[in-house]
């Protein structure tokens, strides 16, 4: 758990990196076009994987620059396109996001299926049941519980596609940073 602590300090000096932030802006870029394409259910569900990209930005240049990155893509996103009424509560879901996507992918040698899956499993559990369950009963005033229901069957359906989707660009990602060294 310590080495979690000391890769966090280190990579807050990457803030002062051009490098690290065209980098992790050109991943908010292919955030922003990968959302383009999601597709809205109903108000409170929603399919995209604009996350991917999100994770494969943390996985290069890790929590803070992603961290920070994320209280304005998440603005950004809803200018683009606006479903329902502004909630900003949803940058701390974003934050979030990038801080799990940081914590299982950041400076890592091998990235397996299971840890895409895990990794995916509490972005699901944290972010998409529970966080934003609860900033969408704020929004409308559903009940949280009604919310979690409507939920988890999309997120039980599109689990298995998403951690697939992951452990694809992982390896895309090791691939790259590989190729990079050399």
């Amino acid at each position: 758990m310590n080495q979690y602590f000391v890769m966090f300090k280190e990579n807050a000096k990457s803030l002062k990196d051009v490098r690290v932030l065209v980098g992790v802006s050109l991943f908010c870029a292919l955030n922003v076009i990968l959302n383009m394409f999601s597709v809205q259910l109903t108000p409170m569900i929603k399919i995209s994987f604009g996350s991917i990209a999100v994770a494969a930005s943390c996985y290069f240049y890790g929590p803070y620059p992603n961290m920070i990155a994320a209280f304005v893509l998440d603005t950004i996103n809803y200018m683009l396109r606006p479903v329902g009424p502004y909630q900003p509560w949803f940058m701390i879901s974003a934050v979030v996001i990038a801080v799990l996507y940081s914590l299982f992918f950041y400076k890592q040698e091998k990235i397996g299926i299971v840890r895409c899956a895990l990794a995916r499993l509490s972005v699901i559990l944290i972010v998409n049941l529970v966080l934003n369950s609860l900033w969408l009963s704020m929004m409308y005033g559903d009940a949280f519980w009604v919310l979690v229901s409507q939920r988890i069957l999309k997120n039980i359906l599109m689990f298995p596609i998403e951690a697939f989707v992951l452990y694809l660009t992982m390896k895309l990602c090791l691939r790259i940073k590989n190729q990079v060294k050399r």
